[in-house]
């Protein structure tokens, strides 16, 4: 299939000009200034726990962004924390003995719950000191602090937490005793690994946003059909030297790339010299997935 007329997306991100965006439903490798977002509360697992949890994360190269009590303004979530919040891929609340007793970690993750469902983002909930049934069904621990928020904040607002934490429970998520028998490295290499899977790393950066690219994405991947059969599909696009068409490749890439189990993408193939070179570049290259 030849792709022409690409003109009328050339236009560029700049200052001057409009430009359309997709939302982090359309494609998550756009928009998103941090990739994961760590909620938890407590001075001990802050130094410990989730301290190695947010320094793995940047050494895989995932942009993580953990919870700063300056960003706090008065009663409520302030700017920035709420923006990265509503940014990130995943949001991950770490459940603590002392979890509940935060306003702001039950803010945090009442927001998490309000992006998953106007903005698909993702949740995976981690256990430490307590079980997902204490979390559900705020028992112990748990019981004392929501019934002390109650007598601060009344009964209507609290209940909004109470109901965030139901829904965030019934996501799967991952308990440091069962999965690492309280190990923290382990765990934290099972986390790290799962953040990865779900982040798909092979994501391709399209750097700049073309006014009018996302019809010719949709085009392309009814195109190609995946997942419909087993059969190989080639698509050609075609058109004169600069109008988009790396660039065009690369979101119906980040838009098909979790369907297979590998990916590569290969460019500059005419500056390779030969089809076999080419593809000992991409097998040299080619992405794995988690």
């Amino acid at each position: 299939m030849n792709v022409n007329n690409l003109p009328q997306y050339q236009q560029q991100v700049d200052g001057s000009h409009n430009v359309l965006s997709f939302s982090s439903a359309d494609d998550p490798a756009i928009g998103h200034e941090y990739e994961v977002f760590l909620s938890f509360s407590g001075t001990d697992i802050r130094k410990s726990i989730t301290d190695c949890l947010y320094h793995s994360l940047i050494d895989a190269g995932v942009r993580a962004f953990r919870d700063n009590e300056e960003l706090h303004v008065g009663e409520e979530i302030g700017p920035k924390l709420m923006k990265s919040i509503k940014q990130s891929k995943i949001g991950i609340p770490i459940f603590s003995v002392v979890y509940a007793s935060s306003k702001w970690c039950l803010m945090e993750v009442a927001e998490m719950v309000k992006s998953m469902k106007e903005r698909e983002q993702l949740i995976m909930p981690l256990f430490l000191d307590v079980t997902p049934d204490e979390v559900q069904h705020q028992t112990g621990s748990y019981a004392k602090a929501f019934s002390l928020h109650e007598e601060r904040f009344g009964q209507e607002k609290v209940q909004a937490w109470r109901d965030a934490l139901k829904e965030v429970v019934k996501l799967k998520g991952l308990e440091l005793d069962k999965v690492a028998n309280g190990h923290q490295g382990e765990f934290i290499k099972l986390v790290i690994a799962k953040v990865i899977s779900e982040l798909k790393k092979s994501y391709l950066d399209v750097g700049t946003v073309l006014v009018g690219i996302e019809d010719r994405v949709k085009e392309l991947v009814k195109k190609l059909e995946v997942g419909i059969d087993d059969h190989v599909r080639v698509v050609g696009i075609w058109g004169m030297g600069g109008i988009g068409k790396t660039t065009l490749a690369k979101f119906v890439y980040n838009q098909i790339v979790h369907n297979f189990e590998s990916c590569g993408f290969l460019k500059d193939i005419r500056e390779m010299p030969g089809i076999i070179e080419a593809f000992k570049t991409y097998r040299a290259n080619w992405s794995p997935k988690y």
